[in-house]
């Protein structure tokens, strides 16, 4: 049964799938259940072969930089959860798009457009989501240390990834700016002294082919070391068009990436990082709304054939609907060890290139679309330099230097319907230049053996130069309606100029002061207790369509309650989080009604909540994984521009927004609760190997994608579940793997994302069940 979850407005969320569909999805789940069994089968398992002393019966350290210094997790004040490569492996995580669900407090979306799909921490997720280019995101994401300035990397084939780490709560001092939320450090995998690789193909129900290798070893012998690591994937996508008989929602993807290291001395450590990323995507968008009528229709009417529509996969796109990207990037990174202090040098330059066009109203009518071309380039510089030693007291301190360049060259949205049936085509050029400057310091002091202090801060300072150029003809062309004051009458042909070309120019700069202070106590050695208070930042900005003055920066403050621990002789670990957070101003995404978006300031906001994070060894060979998060969001009063929700409307008509009270309204991208629960179980097949069996159960409450207008059943999804399966055997000399693999194996369909375009709801959607095989070579 294949399952939709939309608002209980909806006449029907429950319905069987079409016969030709449910019958392709049975052969599917048929081909794994048998493949299954007859694996399993292969090594005849009982109880007494699944006694072996290669099984695990403690817990393993997980290490972490959240720090800004090597730590263990569990003896770091700071919600974290850290995702190591066999995790990412084992739950098929391609992108971090894949993470949806996994992390307590951590909601991501499928791509909305132009390859950049947002994320949200414990119900912060920042404006963007589509149409305001070059607004700042809450979600800082660093990759080797290297601040990633735009969500170019949302969307990009995780390869060759040793762990990523999920930093929840603002970040203000150590990692700075835009980390109002927090931070995501995604690193790759190092070189190793000895010869080593591995190569993996792989193909899944959903037409899905991907292939990957990785070879490591040293050049020079205990001097230069080499990694290099490629990756392609083909993603033919889920959908169907019926218009072109096109697929959508799929990709292909090319990554290669090779790292160097020199080793200068035993003090001296050079990494030399260099990566291409080369993607064609094709995203699914399509309208949640009902435009049947295209001249007399609301956001906030539900279509009648939604439900429909996902269960069989059939969607109806008239208009190109691309985004093509390359991707360059270099990381220097010098570790110099000088005794008591150790300097870090991170130097790292990044350039972002897309072409992209979106059917912007989602439908086979033309209402709207848009194409247009975004660049980004950046350089950033930071240095460090920490003690190192086994002194009482423990410190680091810096300063960060950021420049990027943007462009919106050119952007060009098409509205069928504007200016009374003539049509419009604006075209913007927009450029905006950054540069960021910022001192940071922090020190711990451990006063007993038990009890440590820590407190630091930081000192930024933005400056932003923007021009934006806007220029509009006429579309469709026609004659102007005679009540028109001086052009009443006239036939204009396409292209004629219907409003003056307007240019606007303006700087802006913040600064800001951004501390932290953390007590943690150690009850004993494998139980910590904290508490801290942190401050962050995110810069204003400007709309990337707009020719108004800046928006105003956000902040936050947050108090945090926390313990860590590890029981029944590290067999048993428990994480638990408590948090407040107070926002000012928050930056909320709004709709132009006749295309494009803008960015506003909620004055107020608060969130409140907890985590809990489990893992257990209960048995020989099980393993049991599983987290809770809970969330009440809320603005404190407030109001913000909307569309009238009781209007009928022509779609990219001038209609007047109005301003409506958003006090008690949840934040978007919020959901109440999380829930992750996965057993995954070891086994030995005889002489054979070992087989491991991983089950895994997914749920998240409602969401809401607007701020306003939270009764209406267009901007929000209900709540899912979703179950994944894996087999995996190993052979006894580790060189050998075979994967089965099922995802959401149920087929249960929600939307993971809802932007409004034109004001009306454009809406994403998840992977319906795929099934898939996987095997590796490793050498």
């Amino acid at each position: 049964m294949s399952t939709t979850s939309f608002p209980s407005t909806h006449k029907s969320f429950t319905k069987r799938t079409s016969g030709s569909i449910m019958v392709r999805k049975c052969r599917h789940l048929t081909a794994f259940v048998i493949a299954t069994v007859g694996l399993i089968g292969m090594g005849g398992i009982s109880t007494a072969s699944a006694q072996s002393d290669n099984y695990q019966t403690t817990l393993e350290e997980i290490v972490v930089t959240a720090q800004r210094r090597q730590e263990s997790s569990q003896e770091v004040p700071i919600a974290i959860t850290a995702l190591t490569t066999e995790f990412l492996i084992e739950k098929d995580i391609r992108t971090l798009e894949d993470l949806n669900g996994l992390v307590p407090g951590f909601v991501t979306t499928n791509s909305v457009a132009y390859s950049q799909a947002p994320l949200s921490i414990r119900g912060i997720g920042g404006s963007n989501g589509g149409a305001n280019i070059f607004a700042d995101e809450p979600v800082a994401v660093y990759v080797d240390g290297i601040y990633i300035g735009r969500l170019s990397f949302s969307t990009a084939d995780l390869v060759d990834i040793s762990s990523v780490e999920v930093i929840r709560g603002p970040q203000g001092t150590l990692f700075g700016r835009n980390s109002t939320a927090g931070a995501l450090l995604i690193n790759t995998a190092t070189p190793t002294e000895e010869l080593e690789g591995n190569i993996s193909a792989g193909w899944t129900s959903l037409d899905e082919w991907r292939a990957s290798g990785v070879l490591s070893g040293a050049l020079v012998k205990d001097r230069i070391l080499a990694r290099a690591a490629v990756s392609y994937s083909d993603r033919s996508g889920f959908g169907d068009n019926l218009v072109n008989g096109s697929d959508l929602g799929g990709s292909e993807d090319f990554t290669a990436r090779l790292r160097l290291r020199f080793l200068v001395s035993d003090t001296l450590t050079i990494d030399l990082i260099n990566e291409y990323q080369e993607r064609r995507a094709k995203p699914l968008t399509f309208q949640i709304a009902d435009i049947s009528n295209p001249l007399a229709s609301s956001p906030f009417i539900l279509r009648d054939d939604l439900d429909q529509m996902l269960d069989s996969n059939n969607f109806a796109i008239n208009d190109p609907q691309f985004a093509n990207s390359e991707t360059l990037g270099s990381t220097l990174a010098i570790n110099w060890d000088l005794g008591n202090v150790v300097v870090d040098l991170l130097s790292g330059y990044r350039s972002w290139e897309l072409n992209g066009a979106q059917d912007s109203d989602g439908s086979g009518f033309s209402n709207f679309n848009n194409n247009g071309r975004l660049d980004n380039k950046q350089f950033s510089q930071e240095i460090r330099i920490r003690s190192n030693n086994e002194r009482r007291t423990e410190w680091v301190a810096g300063a960060y230097y950021l420049h990027e360049d943007n462009e919106m060259s050119p952007l060009s949205i098409n509205n069928f319907n504007g200016f009374f049936g003539l049509g419009t085509n604006a075209i913007f050029n927009a450029f905006q230049d950054l540069d960021a400057v910022a001192v940071f310091a922090d020190v711990a002091f451990q006063v007993t053996d038990q009890l440590t202090i820590r407190v630091g801060g930081r000192y930024s300072d933005e400056n932003k130069k923007f021009e934006n150029n806007q220029d509009v003809f006429v579309l469709n062309g026609g004659t102007v309606p005679p009540f028109i004051p001086g052009i009443g009458g006239l036939t204009l042909p396409p292209g004629t100029v219907l409003v003056p070309p307007a240019t606007f120019n303006d700087e802006e700069s913040w600064d800001d002061f951004s501390g932290r202070a953390v007590l943690d106590y150690k009850i004993s050695k494998d139980v910590l207790l904290y508490t801290s208070y942190t401050q962050g930042f995110k810069s204003g900005g400007f709309n990337s369509f707009g020719l108004d003055p800046a928006f105003m920066p956000e902040s936050i403050e947050a108090v945090e309650f926390g313990a860590k621990a590890d029981f029944m002789e590290n067999r048993l670990r428990t994480n638990v989080a408590v948090f407040y957070y107070d926002y000012t101003n928050l930056q909320v995404r709004r709709p132009v009604p006749t295309g494009g978006a803008f960015v506003e300031n909620a004055p107020a906001a608060e969130v409140m909540g907890f985590e809990l994070e489990v893992t257990a060894l209960p048995a020989q060979g099980l393993r049991i994984t599983g987290n809770i998060a809970y969330l009440d969001t809320e603005f404190k009063g407030g109001q913000l521009s909307a569309v009238p929700n009781d209007l009928l409307f022509p779609i990219g008509a001038p209609i007047p927004l109005e301003t409506v009270d958003i006090d008690g309204n949840r934040l978007s991208r919020a959901p109440e609760w999380q829930l992750y629960l996965a057993g995954d179980y070891s086994f030995r097949m005889g002489n054979w190997g070992t087989s491991n069996l991983l089950v895994s159960l997914q749920h998240q409450s409602s969401v809401f994608f607007t701020e306003t207008d939270q009764d209406q059943p267009t901007f929000r999804s209900n709540g899912w579940e979703e179950v994944d399966v894996r087999l995996t055997f190993t052979t006894a000399d580790q060189r050998y793997e075979l994967a089965l693999f099922g995802s959401n194996i149920f087929d249960s369909r929600h939307i993971t994302q809802v932007s409004a375009l034109g004001s009306f709801p454009l809406g994403a959607v998840n992977e319906p069940a795929k099934f898939g095989i996987l095997g590796t070579l490793r050498y």
